[in-house]
């Protein structure tokens, strides 16, 4: 398939964008998590910072008060999350492959392997689309998990 260039930008633009959404409304979502994970800790005395995402979810999940009352169960929040970051974690540190219009691939470098191995990631439009869709909602959640942490440990 040939394709000039404005054809190209055509089939990529839609990929940036949510690629950009992903880069961008990550931040907000962690920023909640680490909330979560300071209102945690300061109210058990347990002030050791967690620097991984997952990290940080173990312990919320640990930690957290079982007279809290979530719409979702705690695990399908994290797993909600954790494939989420994925995605996301991909899409940032990757390097795009090829794209077309419905599938991308993505490789990125995998930092625990001890050679230099580049694994390979192939995204249709739903699922790439999802994961920017997810952010939203996770959001919600957390700044939900958040605000009901925040009068559980409050009182």
């Amino acid at each position: 398939m040939n394709l000039d260039t404005s054809e190209k930008q055509k089939l990529l633009e839609p990929w940036l964008s949510v690629i950009g959404l992903l880069t961008v409304m990550w931040t907000p979502i962690e920023r909640k998590i680490d909330e979560c994970v300071f209102l945690l800790s300061s109210s058990t005395g347990n002030g050791k910072k967690r620097l991984s995402l997952n990290r940080k979810l173990d312990y919320i999940k640990q930690c957290l008060p079982q007279a809290m009352v979530c719409n979702l169960d705690i695990d399908e929040i994290i797993q909600l999350t954790k494939g989420t970051a994925q995605v996301r974690d991909v899409c940032v540190h990757g390097v795009i492959d090829s794209y077309g219009d419905n599938k991308m691939v993505i490789g990125k470098v995998q930092g625990i392997s001890d050679d230099f191995h580049i694994e390979m990631f192939t995204y249709d439009q739903a699922r790439l689309f999802s994961a920017g869709n997810n952010l939203n909602v996770l959001y919600e959640i957390w700044e939900k998990v958040y605000t009901d942490l925040s009068a559980s440990v409050g009182s």
